[in-house]
């Protein structure tokens, strides 16, 4: 399918993800359209269409809103060697891996957005709309969920993202807060300490465009089940499971805090009662640090105005 916006091609949905979006066999589609859809999707990502439409059932015609999310490897920029190893961060193949492998969170407050099924290199995804999660509320079902999440041995879990990150990294002389430098030139001692600290599963990018609040379904109205989110009311979902990895307790709040400009630490800890705070607190501020140091960095090298604010913002997080 094009990723231009037009009409619904034969063969846009294939069968058996058709079946599972409509929860029932023998569906034929008779309209709709493709929608690309905007904004960041992961490095892996391709195209992101939304498909929406009709499909007949018998005598019935139930709508459904799918999204198709077309990926490939990176092939240009630092990380495009790192495409093919199923430890580094940027493996192209890692989300249907994670959507196959049931690791995902399902409920009853956090969830991934359903999978309706993977063709060759394409995932269909339920379509979750909502606002961005409240961060606090996010932070503590984050906690509640990686405090009770195994790390599994799979082949294909990605290592530490930061790290990686950090090593690929080249420093270039910015017109960027002389503070930031500093903290970029503890990179290795950040990198040690974080190192020690326990390791839970983590999402690798949860920032606010990834963490939606599900609706609540309007009462007393019924939804077919291809337009109905698998998602409860007040369900936080989380999207984009293509940077899946092992990471020290605490990092994936640093993506929450940076795009948000708030202190998810105690809204965390509340959720996850069994980690301490000393060791969570330090994966926070350590990821914070180095993350934002990057940022700037790349932003400043590019020519690209900070935001307002943001350096003070990493500078007061820093361990």
């Amino acid at each position: 399918m094009s990723n231009d916006e037009g009409g619904l091609g034969e063969g846009a949905l294939p069968e058996g993800v058709l079946a599972a979006v409509l929860g029932r066999p023998g569906g034929v589609v008779v309209g709709g359209r493709a929608e690309p859809m905007r904004g960041s999707s992961g490095a892996a990502t391709s195209a992101l269409t939304r498909l929406t439409g009709l499909a007949r059932c018998g005598a019935e015609e139930v709508p459904f809103r799918v999204v198709r999310k077309e990926l490939r490897p990176v092939r240009t920029g630092r990380h495009a060697p790192f495409a093919g190893d199923p430890r580094h961060w940027a493996y192209w193949r890692r989300e249907p891996l994670a959507y196959a492998s049931g690791l995902l969170p399902t409920g009853p407050e956090l969830s991934a957005p359903r999978c309706y099924g993977v063709v060759d290199d394409v995932l269909y995804l339920e379509d979750v709309p909502g606002a961005p999660e409240d961060p606090q509320v996010a932070a503590g079902r984050l906690g509640e969920w990686q405090a009770a999440a195994p790390v599994p041995e799979v082949p294909w879990l990605g290592g530490h993202q930061l790290a990686q990150r950090v090593r690929a990294t080249t420093w270039t002389p910015v017109d960027a807060d002389p503070r930031i430098e500093r903290l970029w030139r503890r990179r290795d001692e950040l990198l040690a300490l974080l190192a020690r600290l326990p390791v839970v599963l983590s999402h690798g990018d949860f920032s606010a465009g990834n963490i939606i609040a599900a609706p609540g379904l309007t009462s007393g109205t019924e939804v077919p089940p291809a337009s109905r989110p698998s998602a409860a009311p007040g369900m936080t979902v989380l999207l984009d499971w293509a940077t899946l990895s092992a990471g020290p307790v605490g990092a994936d709040l640093a993506a929450l805090a940076l795009s948000t400009f708030t202190d998810p630490l105690d809204a965390y800890l509340a959720g996850a009662e069994r980690f301490a705070r000393a060791d969570v607190e330090l994966g926070y501020r350590a990821t914070l640090a180095l993350t934002g140091a990057g940022r700037v960095q790349w932003m400043a090298s590019r020519g690209m105005r900070v935001p307002d604010g943001y350096e003070d913002f990493v500078v007061s997080r820093m361990p």
